[in-house]
């Protein structure tokens, strides 16, 4: 089981708090958006029966085609350290019994090692206080031949714009550059297949060894 106990970033949490009903959050993927997960997701086929792991789920959005995808056979365990975004989350999946919903920090989140299929991680990755201790949980937790995935809707200059202007407790929350993330990736038992950084989104794409 991997547990690092790094606490909650509070003032984080709630900045994504007050976030929760913002239309960046709540409303459903737009057809473009939907259309750009799904060209993800049909790299990833088959899921059905699939365990998949999803931080920093939101207001469950991403948490509810994840669900679909995997079936009643698979399972999504999904997080986020927003008490308002879960709450939102538990409410989209209500009725989805292959949905494991928390509110806590990925690190914090017990997980058995080997015991998922692919780890999602969608307009998150930037979110994490420490990258690395990150990367070593999805690490510990995938199993030999999973997939990792680090997908945004838009690419990393316009991530890093974002955050920068929004301050807070984001302002921080940048995206590593190419060669760092290669390095991170490498360090961590995975295999980089696909980094994508194009006009329209971010994807990383790896297979844990």
């Amino acid at each position: 089981m991997t547990t690092a106990g790094i606490p909650c970033n509070r003032a984080k949490a709630e900045f994504f708090d007050r976030q929760a009903d913002n239309d960046w959050a709540a409303p459903d993927y737009t057809p473009e958006e939907r259309a750009k997960i799904d060209q993800v997701l049909s790299r990833l086929q088959p899921l059905q029966g699939r365990v998949l792991l999803e931080p920093g789920c939101g207001t469950g959005r991403l948490t509810e085609i994840l669900a679909q995808e995997v079936g009643p056979q698979g399972q999504v365990r999904a997080m986020d350290i927003s008490p308002r975004m879960v709450e939102a989350a538990r409410k989209r999946t209500a009725g989805l019994s292959n949905v494991q919903l928390a509110c806590a920090p990925l690190e914090d989140f017990p997980l058995l090692r080997g015991c998922v299929d692919v780890a999602f991680c969608h307009q998150v990755f930037p979110h994490f206080d420490d990258k690395a201790a990150a990367l070593e949980v999805m690490s510990d937790c995938i199993r030999p031949g999973g997939t990792l995935v680090i997908f945004h809707l838009i690419n990393i200059e316009q991530i890093n714009d974002l955050h920068r202007k929004a301050g807070t407790a984001v302002a921080e929350d940048l995206m590593p550059p190419r060669g760092t993330m290669k390095n991170l990736i490498w360090r961590f038992g995975f295999r980089l297949d696909e980094l994508d950084d194009g006009l329209e989104r971010y994807l990383l794409v790896a297979t844990r060894t």
